[in-house]
């Protein structure tokens, strides 16, 4: 029994004179008494490859590289005690969850958190390091009455009492029957005195700076009857182990803390081995840096270039800088298992590294652990399981179809395009729950609006529906199963069994190897790995939810959730899947060996030194508690902080030959970051003037575009943003001509560089426009719209055809449709009972209107109005509206000389009126079609007059700005076509009175004063003032509203008292103005014709005022229009007074008649 201490600073040798030492005790005698080098579970892979490999050795028999776990397996195994079954780390997580729901009510401090995510891993963190520092829960208990003692606050206390009732239930489940991963380390230190295997061996301990107090009881035991131990720990002889502030404070405190155990349990201490002098390092710069790493006033040398420090305007530029570091160090004879890269935040960098490192071929090993919650078979299960206790809502059924484990075996893709249209299906009609398992087939038709709902389906949307219900059946039927199995289940047997039966009946194992070998074909070793430890994790799961939950009845909801909390502990054990590729590992868990080059990355203040927060159950002030009455636990924030100049001097110290530290000096937002106070250390070490900037490849590159251009994939992405840029240097037109020279790399970049030359969209030639659009094209108002507000956005809807999906939701265009519907539906009614409406009473019109929508609901937008108690409720708001505007179209009817004569008049093919026939240029045409609202008539001196009224959910005017722009053409279209065919209602053409907008409301009076009952209906009927255009003509406007005197209520025009017509408080024209406006709308219907056969798909949004199309634009992700870009803006368009804009029409109108005439 010998304790002996190997000490130095790094790179002094330490590991070598260990593994040496056990290498000529092998070869002296390769069959004699066990060594074992316990070294952590991050050096475990490389240690034992030395070992093997690095002083030729063929193999060895007594040596054994292993952690403390496998040490315990190894004592266990032979003295007893490795028969119990251990609950791995997520039956420990699922046992915790479990406790928590079960006891939540008999907290004191945890019942409000018990259940919330993230509050179980807290649990577990705090259990286990109380498993580590030998706190069990008579332990615990002896600490809340010496807490009680001391005067600890409440909050500590009750915090006590919640941990030790939750150890006292862990303990009590685990019993003498099962173990969990910390508890082979407590069965360990009990049997380490029975073991022959450890009294007869030699001991080396490497790696390790510090130890919890789990491993110290073991170290202790391991002292007392090992042969000899020998502890490797980096430090110098004048470390005092007093001082915390000391850079090698915790090895010497560790060293210190075994040589008082061997003195006290009478153990040999055999002289310490010092080595003093440095083997790693190669270059000055990085023995200056060790030797006076913490020295005050800082050391100086001149630097030659070893240490490299680099600064980038961000993240991925740097990642990027690094990489081309990493491909020149290797031209120039490094392998890549000779190079590093350490880091502090994996949750940013391990994405850039995955994206960046393969455009530049580099093989690489990310060490850090990866979360299994994104593999199929994982997301698979958790969603099934979400959705029964869901009602099978839309997003957990579809996560689970997505993971595509509900398909066959075999090419998926027909399978994903069928399930995308189940998907939109099951969106748009808001399917759920029982629906999904009724045996009544589903009716797939396309929601168009009330007026189609009689139409029969067409073929397109019958295939569709075939389609539907082929990939509907795959997932129904196993899921119904599923449904019947948990919904039967009493046990965590009954639920664990029930999924297993689902997977198996899926064959989603089989699945799983598909994936797997289709991996390995592809040469991706690492991923395919992955597929086999997700199977076997899975199966993990569900064992030890058998094992810890077999028995017992548990409710499903409850079940559900402990089983997603065993789900999300997985994670993927990575093992280098070759030897020759560079390792990345996170600064505190690096134990590197034989590394020539390091790059230290994300050097930025707040992660080097690391930002210590307090974290976990317990805080600082409830630590120093626990010290204050005796007990360790693990370190404190402060402590850790300390800590981290020890772990930078490790970092840094940790190659032989070069050392790269960077940092961003911006994150991916643009937000300032600062460099770390260790790049201001290197600087004044090593006399650093200047460091080097790397920017983005987004940005220019004038200086230096050498140092950008290595990797041909890589440089892509360089050479595009200088095209984007302007003029290319020499250098860059030298590379552009080596990708056109190179026969792979050539249609490779005209296919890059085609649509990044700029944002526009070119012409479509004739060849293409003609069968795209259709001849002759079958147009729309709303369409033609479009096309001046935006060319391409009319090209991506009526051209490519792309619309967003529905939605099972009420959108403000169906409460207009309905509307529509709803006031069509009850003229028609009034038309049948031979009445008119200006006879029709309040009464009446709330019959009317609650009919009305009763009629429609069942055919409105998938039923969603009688689909819940919510909807209901709405549907009676929308009857409000309905019954309100019928009843002001009688009071409007009242007072009117115009009545109806034709109601959602429908012009265009197969309608009661033609389409509007515009002829193109080049004998082509345009049919427009559309729906009349409501056309009005009346007789002035036997001449019949026509007015167009269009119902409008939204309050909404006429600009005659817009309609001169093209924006707004619908009334006046429908006027021209009204006019037009008006000899099919009078025999002879008619006159034009007016455009209006009735809007469709039900308001909320705002008021001053108490009124009258006609006080309030006067305020009411002025709201309903309809606005528009009318013919300035006072027998019209009289004919509309008979009652007029001053501001009319009902049209927007005001009388003088002489009964003419104020011009500047109306809204009027002269009737030849009406004409000509009408003519007008007709020629921009023309001009758009030819433009959109013409090809126009130019990228060309207005802007009038403050309005643009992009506002409410589906498209702007498909355009990507930007008008802070020079070459990008929109096309402006003057705001025009009435008087303007009548006399630009007049003015274009006459053009076109003469040009006509000519």
């Amino acid at each position: 029994m010998s304790l002996r201490i190997v000490y130095g600073r790094a790179g002094a040798g330490k590991t070598r004179f260990v593994q040496e030492e056990i290498v000529d005790e092998l070869k002296r005698q390769a069959d004699g008494n066990p060594v074992f080098l316990i070294v952590p579970d991050q050096m475990s892979f490389s240690t034992e490859y030395s070992l093997a490999t690095a002083y030729g050795m063929n193999g060895m028999i007594r040596a054994q590289a292993v952690t403390f776990k496998r040490l315990a397996w190894r004592v266990l195994q032979e003295v007893g005690g490795i028969s119990r079954k251990e609950v791995d780390t997520f039956g420990y997580r699922m046992l915790i969850r479990s406790l928590l729901e079960e006891h939540r009510d008999d907290f004191q401090l945890f019942r409000r958190v018990a259940g919330k995510r993230g509050f179980t891993d807290q649990i577990e963190q705090l259990v286990k390091e109380f498993a580590r520092y030998c706190v069990n829960c008579e332990e615990l208990s002896s600490i809340r009455s010496s807490l009680l003692e001391a005067g600890a606050p409440k909050t500590l206390l009750d915090k006590a009492e919640d941990l030790e009732l939750i150890l006292t239930e862990i303990e009590s489940r685990l019993g003498k029957v099962f173990v969990d991963s910390e508890g082979h380390l407590a069965l360990l230190s009990e049997k380490i005195s029975y073991s022959d295997l450890i009294k007869s061996a030699t001991i080396y301990i490497d790696g390790f700076v510090t130890f919890t107090a789990r491993e110290y009881e073991i170290l202790f035991e391991l002292m007392k009857y090992a042969k000899s131990v020998t502890i490797a720990l980096p430090m110098d002889e004048r470390t005092d182990p007093n001082d915390e502030q000391a850079l090698f404070y915790q090895s010497a405190n560790t060293a210190r803390r075994l040589s008082e155990q061997a003195a006290k349990e009478g153990i040999e201490i055999d002289n310490p081995v010092h080595l003093d002098l440095s083997r790693r390092f190669v270059q000055p710069e990085l023995e200056h840096i060790e030797r006076h790493f913490d020295n005050y006033p800082t050391q100086k040398i001149q630097g030659q270039g070893h240490v490299s420090l680099i600064e980038s305007s961000n993240r991925r530029a740097e990642m990027h800088a690094v990489a081309r570091n990493i491909r020149d160090q290797v031209r120039n004879g490094f392998r890549y298992n000779e190079i590093a890269i350490l880091y502090r935040q994996p949750e940013i960098y391990d994405e850039l590294i995955n994206t960046i490192f393969p455009q530049y071929e580099i093989p690489y090993f990310i060490s850090q652990k990866k979360s299994m919650l994104h593999h199929p078979l994982i997301e698979f299960s958790r969603s099934v399981l979400e959705a029964a206790v869901s009602n099978y809502s839309y997003e957990s059924v579809f996560r689970a179809v997505k993971t595509d484990l509900f398909f066959p075996v075999g090419p998926v893709s027909k399978w994903r395009e069928r399930s995308d249209v189940l998907e939109n299906f099951v969106i748009a009609n808001g399917i759920y729950g029982e629906r999904w398992f009724e045996e009544k087939r589903w009716f797939y038709k396309k929601y168009r609006g009330l007026e189609f709902h009689t139409s029969i389906q067409t073929d397109e949307e019958l295939v569709a529906q075939m389609e539907l219900h082929a990939v509907r059946d795959l997932i129904r039927e196993p899921l119904a199963q599923l449904k019947e199995h948990l919904k039967s289940s009493k046990t965590g047997r009954d639920v664990a069994e029930a999924l297993f039966l689902f997977v198996e009946k899926l064959n989603v194992y089989a699945k799983i190897q598909a994936l797997r070998e289709r991996e390995e074909k592809e040469h991706r070793l690492l991923a395919a790995t992955e597929h086999e430890q997700a199977w076997n994790q899975w199966v993990g799961v569900l064992d030890q939810f058998v094992l810890m939950f077999g028995d017992k009845e548990i409710n499903l909801a409850t079940a559900v959730k402990i089983l997603d909390e065993g789900f999300e502990t997985l994670e993927f054990s990575r093992i280098p899947p070759s030897l020759d590729q560079v390792t990345v590992s996170k600064i505190d868990l690096a134990r590197l060996m034989d590394i020539k080059s390091v790059f230290v990355i994300g050097a930025n203040d707040g992660v080097l030194p690391k930002r210590i927060e307090q974290e976990g159950l317990l805080t600082d002030t409830d630590r120093d508690w626990f010290a204050q009455i005796g007990f360790e636990l693990a370190p404190t924030s402060k402590m850790r902080l300390m800590d981290e100049t020890y772990m930078v001097y490790r970092a840094f110290t940790s190659a032989s030959e070069l050392l790269t530290v960077s940092f961003p000096i911006a994150d991916e937002e643009g937000k300032a970051l600062l460099p770390s106070l260790y790049i201001q250390k290197l600087k004044d070490m090593l006399s650093i003037d200047t460091v080097p900037a790397v920017i983005d490849p987004e940005e220019l590159l004038d200086s230096s575009p050498l140092a950008y251009i290595s990797h041909p994939r890589s440089t892509l992405a360089y050479l595009t943003s200088q095209i984007r840029n302007g003029e290319l240097t020499a250098e860059w037109r030298a590379v552009l001509n080596y990708y056109r020279e190179d026969p792979f790399w050539s249609s490779v970049i005209e296919r890059i560089l085609a649509p990044i030359k700029r944002n526009t969209a070119d012409s479509l030639r004739q060849d293409i426009a003609d069968p795209l659009y259709g001849t002759p094209i079958s147009s729309s108002v709303s369409r033609v719209e479009t096309y001046y507000g935006c060319p391409f956005a009319h090209y991506v809807a009526y051209g490519l055809r792309l619309e967003e999906r529905s939605q099972y939701k009420l959108a403000a265009p169906a409460m207009g449709d309905l509307f529509h519907a709803a006031i069509k539906w009850i003229s028609d009614e009034v038309l049948r009972l031979g009445v008119s409406w200006s006879s029709l009473t309040r009464q009446q019109c709330q019959n009317l209107a609650k009919e009305a929508i009763e009629q429609l609901s069942p055919y409105f937008v998938n039923h969603i109005l009688i689909s819940s108690h919510r909807y209901r409720y709405i549907q009676h708001k929308l009857e409000g509206i309905i019954r309100q505007t019928a009843f002001m179209l009688s009071k409007h009817a009242k007072v009117s000389g115009f009545v109806p004569v034709a109601l959602e008049v429908g012009f265009g093919p197969q309608e009661t009126i033609p389409p509007l026939d515009i002829p193109l240029n080049n004998g082509r045409k345009m049919n427009v079609r559309g729906r009349i609202d409501r056309i009005d008539s009346t007789e002035i001196h036997g001449k019949p007059y026509l007015r167009i009224v269009d119902y409008k959910s939204s309050k909404q005017g006429l600009d005659l700005s817009n309609v001169y722009h093209g924006l707004s053409l619908q009334t006046f279209t429908y006027l021209d076509v009204a006019l037009t065919h008006s000899d099919r209602w009078f025999g002879e053409e008619a006159e034009p009175a007016g455009v209006l907008y009735f809007h469709m409301h039900n308001p909320i009076l705002k008021l001053t004063k108490l009124m009258t009952a006609e006080e309030l209906e006067e305020e009411m009927a002025k709201s309903f003032k309809m606005n528009g255009l009318v013919v300035e003509d006072p027998e019209v406007i009289q004919a509309m509203d008979d009652g007029i005197e001053g501001y009319s209520n009902v049209i927007p025009v005001r009388l003088n008292k002489s009964g003419s017509v104020s011009v500047s408080q109306s809204k009027t024209v002269v009737k030849e103005d009406m004409q000509t406006i009408r003519r007008f709308v007709r020629g921009k219907h023309q001009r758009a014709g030819n433009g959109i056969l013409e090809g126009n798909t130019s990228i060309t949004p207005y802007k009038l005022k403050e309005d643009t199309p992009c506002q409410f634009c589906s498209y702007r992700s498909v355009c990507q229009f930007d008008p802070t870009d020079p070459e990008q803006s929109y096309r402006k368009l003057p705001a025009l007074s009435v008087d303007k804009a009548v006399e630009l029409i007049r003015k274009e109108t006459a053009e076109d008649d003469t040009k006509k005439t000519d």
